[in-house]
C-alpha cells in the first residue's frame, strides 16, 4: 500500500479491518512485497538493518527486548514456529501429540547441528528446559511455569510433563521460551554468552561479532540443515540507530535496507518515496507502563486510578502515534481472537482524578517518577503525559535510560512507573500470565501485583481449551487490571516496515519478528 499524503484515519480504518478479517485473527497476504523481475533468488550480499535501539543480550533465557528477538530468530530455532495466519507448525520439533491434558510429547528433527558442530538432540532440549527454569536471571520461569519435568524418551523424543494443562504452551514454544541453546555453548561460556553467541544456535544465521552502539553482524549458516529456499544472503548486519530522522535517511541514501520500525510521523514519507516500500502490518504488541505496587506513591490504588484517569489515550494516539494504532483497553490487541471491543477503554475524567487523589489522601497532587526509553517516540509521550497529569494536578518527571537500564530497573524493581514495550505473543496468554501472576523471584511481573482471584483466573485460562470459554475469563481478566492497574494500557501499534527495493522474498508474520532466511538482494 502506497500514498502520496498522510492519511492517520485510513492507519486506522485499515488496521481495524484486517482484525475483522477471520473474525480479529489476521488473514493471511494482507501485505506483500513487490515482486521482481526477477524470479529465481540469488545467492550474496549483506542486508543492512536499522534498529531504533541496541540490543540487550544474546542469550534467550535472560531477553526481555523486542531487538534481540528480532535478531535471535535468524540465529536460534523455536520447537514449534508460526505461518502467516499465526498457525502453528513444526519447527525443531517436527510433530506432537498430546496424549493426555498434562502431557506433551515432541519428535524432534533429526540431523540438525548447533553451529558449534554439536548435535541438536532430546538431551539438549532437556538441558534448555532445565536452564530456562533454574538459572537464576532467567527471564523465562513464567513462561515454562506449567512446566513440571522433561524426560528424555529416547535421542529423539522428549516427554514434557506439565504441573496443570496449559493451553497456551505450543504457542510459547513459538518464541524464546522454544529457542534451543547449544548446551556445550551455555556451559563452557557462562554469562560471556549474554555478549558472543558464536556457535550456540541451529538457525540460518551465525553470530559473528557484536561492536557495542555500532553493529551486530551475522553470517550465512552454510550447514544449515534445510536445505529448501535459503539462507541466500552472505551476512545481515544490524546497526542501532536511535534518531528516526537519521534512519530515516539512511534508507533513503541507500545505506541500510530494512527498517524495522518506521515512526508514526515519518509513514507518509516512505510511502511517497518511490525507493522504498512499506509493509503496514498490524501487530500483537501491548504498550504500556507498569506502576510499583511495592513503592509509594503506586502501593495505593486510588492514586493508581488518579494517573490512569488523568490521561487521554485518543489524544496520545491521534497527536503522538498519528493513529497507527489503536487505544488499549488492556493487554490484548484487537488482533487477538481474545480481544473483547465491548470493554471500553480508561476515559479521561477529570473529577474522578479529584475524588481519587483525596481518597488516596493527596487532594493537593502528589509526584511521582516515569521511566522510559529515551527515544524520541517514548520521550514525546512521556512529555504528552507529562502535561496531561499537570492539568490534573500531578507532577510526574521524567528519567530517560537506554534499553539494558531499562530493563534491570524493572526487573530490581527499581522504579515507581515504568514503561514496558511488549511486542505481543500469538497467544493471549504471552500478553497476560508472566505479568500478573503472582510469582516469586524474577518475571515481568514488575508491578509486584498480587490477586487470588487474578491467579485464580489466569490458572483456569491455561487449562480450559476452547476459545469461547477462554476468552470470557481473558474478558474478567482485563476487567480485574482495569480496577488494579498493575499497568496503564496506551496503544496497541501498527508496526510499519519499511525496505528497500533490493529487498526481495520477504513474508510478514504478524508477531512483528523479522525473519531474514528466504530474503535476497537483486
Amino acid at each position: 500500500m502506497r500514498g502520496t499524503a498522510p492519511d492517520a484515519d485510513l492507519y486506522r480504518r485499515d488496521f481495524l479491518h484486517l482484525c475483522a478479517l477471520a473474525g480479529g485473527v489476521l488473514a493471511p497476504g494482507f501485505a506483500v512485497l513487490p515482486a521482481s523481475a526477477q524470479t529465481a533468488p540469488k545467492r550474496g550480499g549483506t542486508l543492512r538493518v536499522g534498529f531504533y535501539l541496541e540490543a540487550s543480550t544474546m542469550d534467550p533465557h535472560l531477553s526481555g527486548s523486542k531487538v534481540d528477538r528480532q535478531i535471535y530468530h535468524n540465529i536460534y530455532e523455536p520447537l514449534l514456529t508460526l505461518d502467516v495466519k499465526l498457525g502453528i507448525k513444526p519447527g525443531l520439533a517436527e510433530s506432537w501429540q498430546q496424549p493426555e491434558p498434562k502431557t506433551l510429547i515432541l519428535k524432534l528433527r533429526q540431523g540438525v547441528k548447533f553451529q558449534d558442530g554439536t548435535d541438536f538432540n532430546a538431551e539438549a532440549v532437556r538441558f534448555n528446559f532445565n536452564r530456562m527454569k533454574t538459572e537464576p536471571k532467567s527471564v523465562r520461569k513464567g513462561e515454562v511455569a506449567s512446566i513440571e519435568s522433561v524426560d528424555v524418551i529416547d535421542g529423539y523424543t522428549v516427554r514434557i510433563n506439565l504441573r496443570r494443562p496449559d493451553a497456551a504452551l505450543l504457542a510459547t514454544l513459538t518464541d524464546r521460551a522454544g529457542m534451543m541453546v547449544s548446551p556445550k555453548v551455555a556451559q563452557e561460556r557462562g554469562s560471556e554468552l549474554e555478549r558472543n553467541a558464536k556457535g550456540a544456535g541451529t538457525g540460518p544465521f551465525e553470530f559473528v561479532e557484536w561492536v557495542k552502539d555500532d553493529h551486530l553482524l551475522v553470517k550465512r549458516n552454510d550447514n544449515y540443515w534445510n536445505k529448501q529456499g535459503g539462507p541466500y544472503l552472505d551476512r545481515i548486519r544490524y546497526r542501532p540507530i536511535p534518531d528516526d530522522t537519521v534512519k530515516l535517511q539512511s534508507l533513503q541514501a541507500g545505506e541500510i535496507d530494512v527498517i524495522d520500525y518506521v515512526q508514526p510521523r515519518d509513514v507518509a514519507a516512505v510511502k511517497a518515496d518511490r525507493n522504498a516500500f512499506v509493509l503496514d502490518v498490524p501487530s500483537l504488541a501491548d504498550f504500556a507502563y507498569q506502576l510499583n505496587h511495592g513503592r509509594a506513591p503506586f502501593n495505593v490504588k486510588a492514586l493508581r486510578h488518579a494517573v490512569a484517569a488523568s490521561l487521554d489515550l485518543e489524544q496520545i494516539v491521534k497527536g503522538v502515534w498519528l493513529n497507527v494504532g489503536y487505544p488499549a483497553n488492556g493487554p490484548i490487541p484487537p488482533t487477538s481472537w481474545a480481544y473483547d471491543r465491548s470493554i471500553p477503554f480508561i476515559k479521561r475524567d477529570l473529577a474522578k482524578v479529584k475524588a481519587k487523589l483525596a481518597e488516596g489522601g493527596k487532594p493537593g497532587g502528589f509526584e511521582f517518577t516515569l521511566t522510559t526509553n529515551n527515544i524520541p517516540l517514548s520521550v514525546q509521550e512521556a512529555e504528552v503525559m507529562q502535561a496531561q497529569l499537570r492539568e490534573a494536578g500531578i507532577t510526574m518527571k521524567i528519567k530517560l535510560v537506554d534499553a539494558s537500564t531499562l530493563i534491570s530497573d524493572g526487573n530490581a524493581k527499581n522504579f515507581e512507573m515504568i514503561s514496558f514495550q511488549w511486542s505481543g505473543r500469538p497467544d493471549p496468554d504471552g500478553n497476560i500470565y508472566q505479568f500478573f501472576k503472582t510469582t516469586p523471584g524474577t518475571s515481568f511481573n514488575w508491578s509486584g501485583i498480587s490477586n487470588t482471584q487474578l491467579d485464580a483466573l489466569l490458572e483456569r485460562s491455561r487449562e480450559v481449551s476452547g476459545q469461547v470459554e477462554r476468552k470470557k475469563i481473558y474478558s474478567e481478566v482485563t476487567k480485574i487490571l482495569q480496577d488494579e492497574l498493575p499497568m496503564i494500557f496506551i496503544v496497541h501499534p501498527i508496526e510499519p516496515k519499511a525496505f528497500s527495493l533490493r529487498v526481495q522474498g520477504y513474508d510478514p508474520i504478524p508477531d512483528g519478528m523479522m525473519r531474514f532466511k528466504d530474503v535476497w538482494l537483486k
